[in-house]
């Protein structure tokens, strides 16, 4: 299968997800991080997609080929072919373009990776330096999950006849700890450590049917090899997250509000969007940049 040929020296690589539908936000999270660059910084952008209308590449180029920055297309349709993932009745294809990273930048050393719902408020190079050489992987915990091990709640009947969450992480993940499952939002993997073999099981495992599907196939084949990162570079923030946080333990609560008050990055997660209406902190921020976006396809 192809691969793709690291950038120069000096880029920093950041690898984000990509569809024609998706493309104003993607763009808008690249562009938060660009305004935010330390001096001499400089992006190598790798957009993973599955086809695109040459209108959303002519913008990405528009926005992005110049000082600071380059702008790639990688298509990973070859990928997702061989593997197939299924199960995609609560999510979508391009959550499972991450599961790529380590066959289509296996001649990398190391490379970040972002959903396209994040506002970058810090430097790129300060998350792609935040790992030590020996870790796979970096993330954050998913904080708002902690409350769920606790409070009885159980899994879907379709997943594995409902289990609880401890239960199920140990069982179907091999995550001993659930304090210590990351979420993918935000991503740095340090390719030159992880091996073929895992880099094999990131596809085969995608048929196969799981709770949080790519985020759960990337906790049990990486599991005790994460570096967590701090937690403000992964600030998860939509409806229902100040709800989730009010369950917290008072340590993990402590955390959560803390990075609120000043995330490296936020992530939207959850539905709608600042894009499709939702408003709260930071919300009008992103909107400001999907605006400054969307100049660049008229």
């Amino acid at each position: 299968m192809q691969t793709v040929l690291p950038p120069p020296a000096e880029f920093i690589p950041v690898a984000l997800p990509l569809t024609e539908h998706s493309a104003p936000n993607a763009y808008a999270s690249i562009l938060s991080g660009l305004n935010n660059l330390l001096p001499g910084v400089k992006l190598a952008l790798y957009m993973l997609h599955e086809g695109l209308p040459e209108e959303t590449v002519t913008a990405g180029r528009r926005l992005f080929d110049g000082r600071h920055s380059q702008i790639h297309f990688v298509d990973v349709s070859e990928w997702m072919q061989v593997y197939n993932p299924t199960h995609l009745e609560t999510t979508d294809r391009k959550t499972f373009y991450r599961l790529a990273v380590p066959t289509l930048f296996a001649q990398f050393q190391r490379l970040v990776y972002l959903t396209d719902d994040i506002l970058l408020r810090a430097c790129p190079s300060l998350l792609y330096y935040s790992i030590p050489a020996t870790a796979q992987i970096g993330a954050t915990r998913d904080l708002l999950l902690i409350p769920a091990q606790t409070n009885g709640f159980r899994l879907p009947q379709a997943i594995a006849g409902a289990p609880l969450l401890v239960d199920y992480h140990r069982g179907a993940l091999g995550v001993l700890d659930s304090n210590n499952y990351f979420q993918n939002g935000v991503l740095v993997f340090n390719l030159a450590q992880i091996s073929s073999a895992q880099a094999e099981e990131c596809g085969q495992l995608c048929n196969t049917l799981f709770w949080m599907n790519d985020q759960d196939i990337l906790n049990r084949i990486f599991f005790g090899k994460v570096h967590f990162i701090h937690q403000n570079w992964n600030v998860c923030w939509g409806p229902g997250c100040v709800e989730a946080s009010e369950a917290l333990p008072a340590e993990w609560k402590k955390i959560y509000d803390e990075g609120l008050s000043n995330p490296f990055a936020v992530h939207f997660t959850g539905f709608p969007k600042p894009w499709t209406g939702w408003d709260g902190p930071y919300t009008e921020d992103f909107r400001r940049l999907i605006a400054d976006v969307m100049r660049a396809f008229a």
